[in-house]
């Protein structure tokens, strides 16, 4: 992961982006791990769980190892390119994440929640994957991160890392006025959340909210003058739902909502060109099949008023 990041240096220029990719040098060691699955009610569940499951059940349990590099690349693969994302919101005025209190909706890896805190942010993660949920509920996981040195980092602030299953607004709903920055990247992308017909079946992502209502709960959710960023990478030639990576909500609702849209789907391609272009040349090896890729990529900003 180290290797990686450093070879993703080239495609960031940024003080906060070099903290970010330079925090891997704090990532942990990770000793395999067991989960565990019911085969019909697909629940996952860490070994810790095991002793709570009776043992007509228990039995049945299928398990499955997870090393090192699983844990860190999580379900999707190169977690580490949150960091154009990281790039764009330097350019949008964060300087630092230190003190920050940020949610990331779907993160699907806890790697970027660590790179986060460790740049002394306090990072929530809401996911409704249970995988992620169950890879990492082992001790140490969660709780508070150790800062890391940088130029953009305060150490007198304490990283931490939280993590919460379900819907934003539905199963938890953050305080009033209790996050700095909201995070999206692959998420909320128009295929998704407003799949086309022929894709209504595919396991799209669900909000079991009206937009209207979901734009309330970030908007509540933010300090004034907190932000919320949404980076969808896609391929439009690309046949599923995820080949619409524009913003699901206009700039009406979040207007409506209490927002000023700072940018609506503006046109990332140059800098995510960049950043998968580096992971290419740093060989299969270390970005995996991901790297070959050339992604298009749009970025919306709103800040809460």
């Amino acid at each position: 992961m180290q290797r990686l990041a450093k070879a993703l240096h080239p495609a960031v220029s940024s003080d906060l982006a070099f903290d970010f990719l330079n925090a891997t040098s704090a990532l942990p060691w990770i000793q395999p791990r067991r989960l565990y699955q019911d085969p019909e009610s697909k629940e996952l569940y860490p070994s810790s769980q095991i002793a709570s499951i009776s043992a007509e059940r228990r039995w049945k349990l299928v398990s499955r190892s997870f090393h090192e590099h699983e844990y860190y690349e999580g379900r999707y693969g190169m977690p580490l390119s949150y960091a154009v994302m990281i790039e764009a919101l330097s350019q949008f005025g964060v300087r630092s994440l230190s003190g920050k209190r940020v949610l990331d909706l779907g993160f699907a890896s806890i790697l970027p929640l660590r790179l986060m805190a460790c740049l002394g942010a306090s990072v929530t993660g809401i996911e409704t994957d249970k995988l992620p949920l169950a890879l990492y509920a082992f001790d140490g996981d969660t709780g508070p991160i150790r800062t890391v040195r940088g130029r953009t980092i305060d150490r007198s602030h304490e990283g931490r890392i939280t993590i919460m299953g379900g819907r934003l607004g539905v199963d938890w709903t953050p305080e009033p006025g209790s996050l700095d920055l909201i995070l999206c990247r692959n998420t909320l992308k128009q295929g998704y959340v407003h799949p086309r017909a022929e894709h209504a079946h595919e396991p799209n992502v669900k909000l079991k909210l009206s937009d209207e209502a979901f734009l309330g709960v970030v908007r509540s959710s933010l300090v004034v003058g907190g932000l919320v960023a949404i980076y969808n990478t896609f391929d439009p030639a690309d046949n599923g739902p995820g080949a619409d990576g524009r913003c699901p909500f206009s700039r009406d609702q979040f207007t409506t909502a209490r927002f000023e849209v700072i940018a609506l789907d503006q046109n990332d391609d140059q800098r995510a060109l960049a950043l998968f272009a580096a992971a290419d040349a740093a060989g299969p090896e270390l970005a995996g099949p991901l790297g070959r890729l050339a992604p298009r990529a749009l970025l919306t900003i709103a800040r809460a008023v």
